[in-house]
């Protein structure tokens, strides 16, 4: 999913900021028909729900339902972030802004905080899960 995640956003950046995307600021997402923004939108949506489904088929229990959910989460996200670096040498540094999300708002921020945040994220639900199984 992080592959075709990667694929979408590299067609959207083609067809709405062909000479450059910089995003630093809502404005910046203008550029796109309100129709595609909100199209983004519920695919968004659709990305988190097949992430929960991810963690919803996880295990029988909710904290591993949970802790499934977050390491996919981490794992999609980091992997979206080699794609695009694979494809397209972007980020060009970890200091460029990206949007991060559109539900509830555009979230938008540095690469490398999503980068921090989920390998931190995997790593530490990944032990979670791994402690659990030999506590049962």
């Amino acid at each position: 999913m992080a592959l075709v995640e990667a694929a979408v956003v590299i067609y959207l950046r083609e067809l709405y900021y062909p000479l450059e995307f910089f995003i630093n600021s809502v404005q910046d997402l203008a550029v796109m028909p309100e129709r595609i923004l909100r199209v983004e939108l519920w695919r968004e949506v659709a990305t988190i729900i097949m992430l929960a489904a991810v963690g919803f088929l996880f295990s029988s229990r909710l904290k591993k339902k949970i802790l499934g959910f977050i390491w996919a989460f981490s794992i999609w996200d980091l992997f979206y972030y080699f794609f695009l670096y694979l494809f397209l040498k972007w980020p060009p540094s970890l200091l460029t802004a990206d949007v991060y999300f559109l539900i509830p708002w555009p979230w938008i921020g540095p690469v490398w905080f999503p980068l921090i945040l989920f390998s931190t994220l995997a790593v530490v639900s990944f032990w979670l899960i791994v402690k659990s199984k030999y506590e049962s």
